[in-house]
C-alpha cells in the first residue's frame, strides 16, 4: 500500500511540474519579456546607482612599558574601558563638529539645522569596530567622494587622539586634586573620632576599667558580710534587751511571776496565798510603771548598755556601707555592656575612618604617579597602523549582488505572472477540468493539427527562446565584468556624462 501511495504521490508532483512547464511555453512570450525586463532594470539600477567610497583607518591602543612597571602602583584606565569609551566619543557631536570645521564642510551650512543634519548624517555613515582582544579598533566612513572620505576618516582619528590625551591630563589633575581635599576631610573626621573615644573614656572611665566578675565577687562576697553583721547585731540586741530587763522591780515581778506559775500548780486562784500573790505582783507593776523609768535610766548609763549600743551602732554603719556598696556595683553592671557597645561603635567608626583615610592617601600617591605619566605621555597610548586613503574602488553599490538578485527576481517575477494569469483564466483547458465540475465525458475529440501553423509556431518559440537567451548572456556579460573587475561601463558613462556636461555648456 505505501508504494502505491508513493507512486501517486509521484505521479501528482510530476503532472503539476509538466503543467507549469506547460504554463512557461503557453506564455514564453511575456515570461521573457517580464524576466529579461527585471534583469536589466537590475542591471540599469546598479549602474545609475551613485558609488561610495568607503575609507578605513586602524588604530592600535598601545600600552606603554611603563604601565606594567607600575602596574598596582598607578593607576591606569583598562583596556575594556578605553575601547567601549571610544565608539562614544567618536561620534559625539563635539567630536564631529571638530572634525566638520577642520574640513570646511561648514562653509556652505546656512544655519545651525543645516549643522545638525549634516551631523546626523556622518553619525550615521562612520562605523567604528573594535576588536577588545586585539586591542585595536578601525573607523570607517563611505562616501561618494573617496578624497572626502579619506579625509573624514583621519581627521576624525587624529581629533580623536588629541582630544583623549588632552582629557586624560584633566581628568587626573582633577583625580589628584580631589582627593587632596578628601585626605584633609578624613584627616579631621578621624580627629574628631578619637577625640570621642577620649571624652568617652574620662566619662566611662570607672565603668570600662571595672571588671565584670570581678564586681560580682564584690558583690556577692559584701552580701555574706552583711548576713554576719545582721547575726552579730541581733544578739547585740538580744543582750541589750537582757540589761533592760534585769531591773530591781523587773527582777521582782519575773521572780513573783515564776512563785505564782508554782503556786497554781498546787492551789486554785482563790487559795488565800495566791491572792496575796497576785496583790504583790500588781503592787510590783504599778512601781515599774511609776518608777520604771528611772530605773531604765540607771541601765541605760551604764557602761555596760553605752558598750553593746556603740558596737550595734557601729555594725549598722558597716552594713549600710555594705548596702551602698552594692547598689553601686550593681549599677556598675548594669552600665558595663552599654559602655562597652558604645566605646566599641566608637572605635569602629574611628576605625572605618582610618581605613578611608590609608586608602585616599594611598591612592594619592597612586595618582601622582598616574599625573606624571600622563604629563609626559607615558601611559596609554594610540597609534595610527594604517591612516586611510583615497579609496580606488567603490564600495557600494554591490553591482554584483544586484545583479544576481535582478537574475533570481526576473524568473520569479515572469513565473508569477504566468501563474497568476493561469489561475484567473476561467476556460476550461483539459478533460480533468469537466470532470471536477461533474460533468460527464462521454468522448474526447483530439485537436487536428496543422503543420504549417505549428512549424510557424515553432519558428516563433525558437526566436523567443533566442532572444531570451540571448538577453540573459548580456545581463550575465555585465555580471562576468563586474566580477572580473572590468570598468568598461563606468568609463562609458563617464566619458557619456562628460559629453553631455560640455554639450550644456
Amino acid at each position: 500500500m505505501a508504494d502505491n501511495k508513493y507512486d501517486i504521490a509521484g505521479q501528482d508532483a510530476s503532472f503539476d511540474a509538466r503543467r507549469y512547464l506547460r504554463l512557461v511555453g503557453e506564455r514564453k512570450g511575456l515570461f521573457v519579456s517580464i524576466a529579461l525586463l527585471v534583469m536589466f532594470a537590475a542591471v540599469v539600477i546598479s549602474y545609475v546607482l551613485p558609488r561610495k567610497y568607503e575609507a578605513r583607518s586602524i588604530v592600535f591602543i598601545e600600552q606603554n612599558v611603563i604601565s606594567d612597571l607600575v602596574k598596582g602602583i598607578a593607576v591606569t584606565p583598562s583596556m575594556d574601558t578605553k575601547i567601549k569609551a571610544i565608539k562614544v566619543t567618536m561620534l559625539s557631536r563635539n567630536m564631529l563638529s571638530q572634525v566638520i570645521k577642520a574640513l570646511d564642510l561648514d562653509v556652505s551650512l546656512r544655519n545651525s539645522v543645516s549643522l545638525d543634519e549634516l551631523i546626523k548624517s556622518l553619525r550615521g555613515r562612520i562605523a567604528i569596530g573594535l576588536d577588545e582582544k586585539r586591542g585595536v579598533f578601525d573607523i570607517r566612513f563611505a562616501d561618494s567622494d573617496p578624497v572626502l572620505a579619506r579625509d573624514v576618516v583621519n581627521t576624525l582619528t587624529r581629533v580623536y587622539i588629541e582630544e583623549s590625551v588632552s582629557t586624560k591630563r584633566k581628568e587626573s589633575f582633577e583625580a589628584t586634586r580631589f582627593l587632596a581635599d578628601q585626605i584633609e576631610v578624613f584627616k579631621k573626621r578621624i580627629d574628631e573620632a578619637r577625640k570621642d573615644i577620649e571624652d568617652f573614656n574620662i566619662a566611662s572611665g570607672k565603668v570600662l576599667a571595672s571588671n565584670e566578675y570581678v564586681v560580682r565577687n564584690q558583690i556577692e562576697k559584701a552580701q555574706e558580710q552583711i548576713k554576719e553583721i545582721q547575726i552579730q547585731i541581733n544578739a547585740l540586741e538580744a543582750s541589750r534587751k537582757v540589761l533592760l530587763s534585769n531591773s530591781p522591780s523587773r527582777a521582782r515581778l519575773r521572780e513573783q511571776e515564776q512563785v505564782r506559775s508554782q503556786m497554781l500548780a498546787r492551789y486554785t486562784k482563790n487559795h488565800p496565798r495566791v491572792k496575796q500573790l497576785e496583790s504583790a505582783i500588781a503592787e510590783t507593776r504599778r512601781q515599774i510603771r511609776e518608777e520604771g523609768s528611772d530605773e531604765l535610766s540607771i541601765i541605760y548609763s551604764s557602761p555596760e548598755y553605752q558598750n553593746v549600743k556603740v558596737h550595734i551602732q557601729s555594725l549598722e554603719t558597716q552594713k549600710k556601707n555594705l548596702e551602698e556598696d552594692i547598689a553601686q556595683n550593681r549599677a556598675i553592671l548594669d552600665q558595663i555592656p552599654r559602655a562597652q557597645a558604645q566605646l566599641q561603635e566608637l572605635k569602629r567608626k574611628e576605625q572605618n575612618e582610618v581605613i578611608i583615610y590609608e586608602k585616599l592617601v594611598s591612592r594619592y600617591g597612586q595618582s601622582e604617579v598616574s599625573k606624571e605619566m600622563e604629563l609626559q605621555d607615558k601611559a596609554v597610548s594610540f597609534r595610527v597602523l594604517d591612516p586611510a586613503v583615497v579609496p580606488t574602488i567603490p564600495s557600494s553599490p554591490n553591482r554584483p549582488l544586484i545583479m544576481l538578485a535582478g537574475i533570481a527576481i526576473g524568473f520569479g517575477a515572469a513565473f508569477g505572472v504566468v501563474f497568476l494569469l493561469d489561475i484567473i483564466d476561467p476556460s476550461i483547458k483539459n478533460v480533468d477540468d469537466l470532470r471536477e465540475f461533474g460533468i460527464p465525458v462521454l468522448a474526447v475529440i483530439p485537436k487536428l493539427k496543422n503543420v504549417e501553423e505549428e512549424r510557424k509556431a515553432s519558428r516563433r518559440g525558437l526566436r523567443v527562446y533566442l532572444i531570451g537567451a540571448l538577453g540573459l548572456l548580456i545581463v550575465l556579460m555585465f555580471l562576468g565584468m563586474e566580477f572580473m573587475g572590468v570598468g568598461l561601463v563606468d568609463k562609458v558613462i563617464e566619458k557619456a556624462m562628460a559629453a553631455v556636461h560640455q554639450w550644456r555648456i
